[in-house]
């Protein structure tokens, strides 16, 4: 299957297959590959020549009748099918009768995929007017259809993205802004642990209008003046006042969270999960791992990667397992309704404070 990089790339080169599959979870992705698709495609057709349909509304036989018909203002047609029920697993006995004979409409669409390898076949070797697009959250992959469509054109998943790729979307988008980025607001905004692609995108658009026509490179000053929440990054700080001793700035960090209206339960998750990556970190620092494989077992950020690494040396492993045992004890209390989550942030970060005071093992 093709990246989403090297997709990118083959639309510049104006290189198109008959039809296109977006699917995952990451619904952001799928908006934004039609987007390129059909201005690469369409150019100055974009405004007419896009038709988007629910796929629940239409049967695959009728989207076969769409791509064949003329355009009125419009000669090249980039046909989107949002949903479409043929393409995820059948619900049980949907496509089956009660004495588990194929009904009538699973021979149609059988029919129908038929019909649509003709056409793609037809319309790969000779001059494409018409694009086809798919877009779902999930696939069949045992399904002729998608085998179909995996063989005449281009299946792209469109996954959450992390890591090193996170970071070159991140870069492109203020590319395509007019902007660039330096390396310690981008690793800020990476820190913030926020992979949400529709807020990233509204951020970085207000980071490039803050700067106006002037200015071209959005720095870590306009990060730290402008975006909405950085969580992940207030809970290396306050890891970091804990494994210094400071219980007092760990505490004025978790007030500055509550103050900013941060939910209790995310900052707990979030709490949680970063003492995890610590005592993997510290694990792997044991082991010997070079220090350039982190960010890749850890899937994380190299920058987040090297925090980790910086902070893990200050703890021991014991420390970092007793932690643990107390966050999933508050986390008990928590989920049985013992204890209001607020409270049992404050109370943990005095139960943190004690066992790294008392262990022995402590750095």
């Amino acid at each position: 299957m093709l990246s989403y990089k090297s997709f990118i790339k083959k639309i510049k080169e104006s290189s198109f297959s008959p039809v296109y599959l977006f699917y995952g979870e990451e619904r952001y992705l799928q908006e934004e590959l039609t987007i390129h698709l059909a201005a690469g495609f369409l150019a100055e057709d974009n405004e007419y020549g896009r038709e988007k349909y629910d796929g629940n509304t239409l049967s695959l036989g009728q989207v076969i009748e769409r791509l064949d018909e003329k355009g009125l203002f419009s000669s090249r047609k980039l046909l989107i099918v949002d949903n479409p029920p043929y393409l995820v697993p059948p619900k049980k006995n949907e496509e089956k009768d009660d004495k588990g004979k194929e009904t009538s409409q699973g021979s149609s669409d059988k029919s129908h995929v038929e019909l649509l390898e003709k056409y793609l076949e037809q319309a790969a070797a000779g001059d494409q007017q018409s694009i086809l697009i798919f877009l779902t959250r999930g696939v069949d992959r045992r399904k002729k259809i998608f085998k179909v469509l995996d063989k005449y054109g281009t299946v792209l998943e469109c996954s959450p993205l992390k890591g090193e790729a996170l970071a070159s979307w991140i870069r492109n988008k203020v590319s395509r802004l007019g902007k660039n980025i330096d390396r310690q607001a981008l690793e800020k905004i990476l820190l913030s642990g926020n992979r949400d692609l529709y807020f990233l995108s509204n951020e970085l658009s207000k980071y490039a209008a803050y700067l106006g026509p002037d200015e071209e490179m959005i720095t870590a000053d306009v990060v730290e003046s402008l975006f909405s929440g950085d969580i992940q990054g207030d809970v290396f700080k306050l890891s970091d006042a804990m494994a210094e001793g400071d219980i007092i700035s760990a505490q004025d960090i978790l007030n500055l969270l509550f103050r900013r209206r941060e939910k209790p339960l995310l900052i707990f998750f979030m709490l949680v999960r970063h003492y995890r990556l610590l005592l993997q970190a510290h694990s792997l620092m044991k082991d010997g791992l070079p220090q350039q494989e982190f960010a890749s077992t850890l899937e994380v950020h190299p920058f987040v990667a090297g925090k980790l690494r910086e902070q893990a040396v200050l703890y021991s492993g014991h420390v970092l397992e007793e932690v643990l045992i107390a966050l999933q004890d508050a986390d008990r209390q928590i989920k049985t309704g013992r204890i209001e989550p607020e409270r049992a942030l404050e109370l943990t970060l005095g139960r943190i404070d004690y066992i790294q005071s008392t262990s022995q093992d402590s750095v």
